[in-house]
């Protein structure tokens, strides 16, 4: 009985280690692109979900600010984003379990502009759609 139990955790471990990186995932792998439309100044973001913390950065115009990463073994995998330019900011998910058919052929794409934060799931052409207004 206690093999089993010894065997049954190592084996939980190995899902949980490959769901978690690009290589070898048995989950389904996803891709992020936040892309920098704006003018000077920079925009300052800040992604995470709640076992990574992907860090601060200043980006520049044009600049794709992307990661990949496996959907975890429970699909409850959750990232999100917050954003300031000017006097401006938001905060979204930019992917979630519950909404990963938005993101076709594994891709999640969004633009910042000075009007808002626009999304298309997919690799390019893209059809651009507005889903969040700046806060100010």
């Amino acid at each position: 009985m206690k093999n089993l139990i010894n065997f049954l955790t190592l084996l939980a471990c190995v899902f949980l280690t490959m769901s978690r990186t690009t290589t070898g995932c048995i989950t389904p792998k996803f891709t992020i692109h936040v892309v920098n439309k704006l003018p000077s100044p920079q925009l300052k973001l800040h992604c995470a979900s709640k076992n990574d913390d992907l860090g601060y950065k200043t980006t520049s115009e044009n600049y794709d600010y992307n990661w990949t990463f496996c959907e975890s073994f429970w699909s409850n995998t959750l990232f999100f984003c917050s954003l300031a330019w000017k006097n401006n900011h938001v905060k979204f998910d930019v992917f979630t379990s519950k909404k990963s058919d938005d993101c076709f052929d594994g891709t999640c794409y969004y633009e910042i502009w000075d009007d808002g934060i626009y999304f298309a799931g997919g690799d390019a052409p893209r059809i651009l759609q507005k889903k969040y207004d700046w806060q100010q």
